[in-house]
């Protein structure tokens, strides 16, 4: 490839932080709140204008369950509470037993889960973070770590100033692809994405259905197009892609584009309007942390070092893991941490990983431990685990699982309780039931 040679600059520093967050999706979020109450200053710098990430830009409004479907909380703290700021302001469908945030429900009426209205949840965690005293910077893309050694001291950035730099005792990698770990030097492994792309549309009929029963929800619908990894609509291959990539994103966004195309094309009416399209690529898992320890799923075993219980949100029952700090942190590099869909887990693990409520748990985690490395001098893998396990379990954290919730591995998959979502998506030609 030919080369050019960039001139040597001077960067002007635009501040200096206890802990810096790098992304602002549910996971950066959780992390920037979470080292604040820790007693951090916090800067969290965010490449778009909308907090949420896949959550809201997205598309993807749908807070999976807290619970293990058989009516046991398993994710508290952040995680939970999240789940009511994203739907503080809008709709939701959060079923009435879960409402008052209970540890356990006999009989549930439905999964501990939320389906959101995505302008309401950007507008209350703008409000959220503010109240946490968390400087965000948005419009701002990261663009390398400022390494001394296995040391990062910071990050540069590029915005409508230029190019900045940002200074800081320790650093959360909240990008969803591990950018920030990958350019450090850290070990990382990629996966190639099926298209899943999730867009809203709503016609005549769906207003009148919302009219009729008095419920906005029903005015509108998900369309999910993609989903096969084998053939698109036209039954020629469709390929899987890179999201570490230029060439990988914008190929990705050309293919899902062009299947929402073929579809308006095909629905264009007069009584039929699509509302939305998502504002980033859908990638589920792209790049993630190898870390100092790479996580295997086993349920029902005990960790000593456990941050929170984690489980598979889609899975009935669900069975439940305990999620290592080791996992959270790279083996040499002494204060970036992980949080989010780049920790260290593969295979089904990291399909547990990538779900909201283990994103904002590992958030939670992360932001905790680099706060407390950020005030101690210490590095990340010197950090008082006994002590972040304290914090964590004081925010309503389940750290380690009873003996009932071992027994969900053994327990063989039965009748789903209720549903409670209407925002159900429609597949056709382009798609299939997923």
């Amino acid at each position: 490839m030919k080369t050019i040679t960039e001139e040597a600059r001077q960067i002007p520093v635009c501040a200096e932080t206890d802990v810096l967050v790098v992304g602002g999706g549910l996971a950066g979020v959780a992390a920037a709140a979470a080292a604040s109450r820790t007693g951090a200053n916090v800067i969290l710098i965010e490449k778009s204008i909308i907090l949420g990430g896949l959550a809201t830009l997205g598309h993807v409004c749908v807070y999976l369950p807290l619970d293990d479907g058989l009516g046991h909380k398993i994710y508290g703290g952040m995680a939970e509470e999240l789940l009511h700021v994203c739907i503080k302001y809008g709709f939701n469908n959060l079923p009435d037993c879960w409402r008052d945030r209970p540890d356990y429900v006999r009989n549930p009426c439905g999964r501990y889960s939320a389906t959101f209205n995505i302008p309401a949840c950007v507008l209350a965690l703008d409000e959220f973070l503010l109240s946490e005293n968390v400087d965000v910077i948005f419009d701002t893309n990261f663009c390398s770590p400022i390494m001394e050694g296995d040391t990062c001291r910071g990050v540069i950035v590029e915005n409508k100033s230029g190019r900045t730099a940002y200074l800081a005792k320790t650093v959360v990698d909240a990008s969803g692809d591990a950018d920030v770990l990958y350019r450090a030097g850290a070990e990382c492994e990629t996966q190639k994405n099926i298209i899943s792309h999730w867009a809203y549309e709503t016609d005549l009929e769906r207003m009148k259905l919302a009219v009729d029963s008095g419920d906005i929800r029903r005015a509108f619908n998900l369309r999910w197009l993609g989903l096969r990894p084998d053939v698109d609509n036209t039954s020629n291959p469709l390929p899987q892609f890179y999201g570490t990539t230029s060439e990988g994103v914008n190929d990705y966004i050309r293919v899902s584009r062009s299947l929402a195309l073929d579809f308006l094309k095909k629905e264009h009416r007069d009584d039929y309007t699509m509302m939305s399209l998502p504002l980033m690529p859908q990638f589920r898992m792209t790049r993630r942390l190898k870390g100092m320890e790479d996580v295997v799923f086993v349920p029902g075993v005990h960790s000593g070092h456990s941050i929170g219980c984690v489980a598979h949100c889609l899975e009935y029952p669900a069975k439940i893991y305990e999620f290592p700090y080791e996992g959270l942190i790279d083996s040499r590099i002494t204060n970036i941490a992980a949080a989010g869909r780049i920790v260290s887990a593969g295979g089904y693990g990291w399909e547990v990983m990538r779900c909201i409520p283990a994103c904002v748990a590992t958030g939670q985690a992360a932001g905790t431990a680099a706060a407390m490395a950020a005030k101690s001098g210490q590095a990340l893998q010197e950090v008082d685990v006994a002590a972040l396990q304290r914090k964590l379990a004081d925010t309503g954290v389940m750290i380690h699982m009873y003996d009932e919730l071992k027994k969900n591995a053994d327990i063989k998959p039965g009748k789903r309780p209720p549903r409670s979502d209407i925002l159900a998506a429609k597949t056709d030609s382009l798609s299939y039931e997923h």
